[in-house]
């Protein structure tokens, strides 16, 4: 069994018995391995211990069964909790705050947000318009204090508008919406501004014809799109943050849209997610990022 099939078996394996009185020792066994051997390998795959991994699980789970009208002490005790208090405990170590005031707060949650926004990135309709999504970068540009103007922003949004023109997406939308999505997570990861510029032309070099020369964008963000392209052709020089950020930020939203791709497709980029973007996820230490990627393979792993 190879490193990735052993570390896909073992999330399987925990997610499915997450309601359970799990162990490491459970888990190595079922894996087919030593103790120290499945925790170190676990540990350099996902980037945590893997009893923490399954805190984590747990308490992800228990808020999904409270926003959805579970009560608290059946939540907790449906993941193994004993009691409330311990529970809570764990769960406000976690997420900040108590998992009563998850509760109070299920109506008032962020417009657009959905049920687990506490746990994940902040999300957007699937179907928003490129004008919205423009907006909506704007907005978060401004909120997350991120040093760019409506001026600069706008050009960079003109030249996707133009490069990715006649292009559309699985679900029908308009392809730009993709990389404006990305822009859109970025800032909401508050990235540097190329950062944030450059997730608006995440996968040009890819998705279109367009060469380096020809973009019409700011020297130093086509020096990004470029280093993010090459990370990902396996050429170039090791990646650095920013180029781990936006590549992050597009896997992100392409596993968000996942499901209007075939079955086989959905398959594939779960596995990937999980054996490649997981770990350098982990690795930036972006726990809301982590956290929803491994939610959302997991999901569509067969």
């Amino acid at each position: 069994m190879t490193r990735q099939e052993l570390v896909k078996k073992s999330l399987k394996y925990m997610e499915n018995h997450l309601d359970g009185s799990l162990s490491v020792q459970d888990i190595a066994k079922e894996a087919g391995y030593s103790l120290s051997h499945f925790s170190r390998v676990f540990r350099d795959a996902v980037g945590m211990p893997p009893m923490e991994y399954v805190k984590k699980r747990k308490l992800i789970h228990a808020s999904q069964e409270i926003l959805n009208g579970r009560k608290i002490i059946d939540a907790a005790m449906d993941m193994g909790y004993t009691s409330h208090s311990g529970f809570t405990k764990a769960f406000c170590h976690e997420f900040g705050f108590s998992p009563a005031f998850l509760k109070a707060m299920k109506m008032h949650l962020e417009e657009g947000g959905g049920a687990m926004n506490h746990v994940f990135m902040k999300q957007t309709d699937p179907h928003m318009t490129k004008e919205e999504l423009l907006a909506r970068l704007k907005k978060n540009v401004t909120e997350n204090q991120i040093n760019l103007s409506e001026k600069e922003i706008q050009a960079v949004y003109d030249e996707a508008v133009r490069v990715y023109e006649g292009k559309t997406r699985y679900s029908g939308d308009e392809y730009v919406t993709h990389p404006l999505c990305v822009a859109v997570i970025l800032a909401d990861m508050e990235a540097e501004p190329d950062c944030v510029l450059a997730g608006m032309m995440c996968d040009v070099l890819k998705k279109t014809n367009a060469e380096p020369g020809s973009l019409r964008i700011p020297k130093r963000v086509k020096e990004l799109v470029l280093k993010v392209n090459n990370a990902e052709s396996g050429t170039g020089e090791q990646p650095n943050r920013d180029v781990l950020l936006v590549t992050l930020a597009e896997r992100l939203h392409n596993m968000r849209t996942i499901e209007y791709m075939d079955k086989s497709t959905r398959q594939k980029k779960a596995e990937e997610t999980l054996e490649v973007f997981l770990p350098m996820a982990a690795r930036l230490g972006n726990e809301k990022l982590t956290a929803e990627l491994n939610d959302l393979a997991l999901t569509y792993l067969e």
